[in-house]
């Protein structure tokens, strides 16, 4: 389950308490078990649509749109974090998000869930990054709480994996 989140003014923080973090995911190397039973479910989905339709095309159409969607898992991502905002970084092209333009986040299981707005929507995961912390569960939500939000109690998400 999601712990919803809002961001605090900006006002009072010291930006040199945090120093900048950077680390690269990918899924697809980094676990083996998972990659093999994404990949069987890429399979099966592409099977199942190909013998429910009687078409092999949509088959294979279906299976290239779960690896066009998925290809964060496929594709090495660096993110970094600094006062500067989030960075996502993916064959030398750079996506950076100021602090000022998320205005909540969610703790999620293994990562964080950045929102550009603030209601809560059936289509904001698709408007919104997802931030997986591979090792760097707690310097993610120390930047989440020093730059979003004021320190509250409890980011139990890190004891759980």
């Amino acid at each position: 389950m999601s712990d919803i989140r809002r961001p605090a003014p900006h006002s009072e923080i010291d930006v040199a308490v945090l120093e900048p973090i950077r680390w690269r995911s990918w899924p697809l190397v980094k676990r083996p078990a998972r990659t093999a039973a994404v990949l069987a479910g890429i399979a099966a989905v592409g099977l199942l649509v190909r013998v429910a339709v009687d078409n092999w095309l949509l088959g294979l159409l279906a299976a290239a749109a779960l690896l066009v969607s998925l290809w964060r898992f496929f594709i090495p991502v660096t993110y970094g974090l600094s006062e500067r905002g989030v960075e996502q970084r993916v064959y030398g092209r750079c996506l950076r998000i100021p602090w000022r333009a998320i205005r909540r986040y969610e703790v999620c299981s293994s990562g964080v869930l950045l929102v550009p707005h603030g209601e809560r929507t059936v289509m904001a995961p698709f408007r919104s990054l997802y931030l997986p912390w591979e090792d760097h569960c707690d310097e993610v939500l120390a930047f989440m709480r020093h730059y979003l939000d004021a320190p509250q109690n409890g980011d139990e998400a890190c004891a759980q994996e």
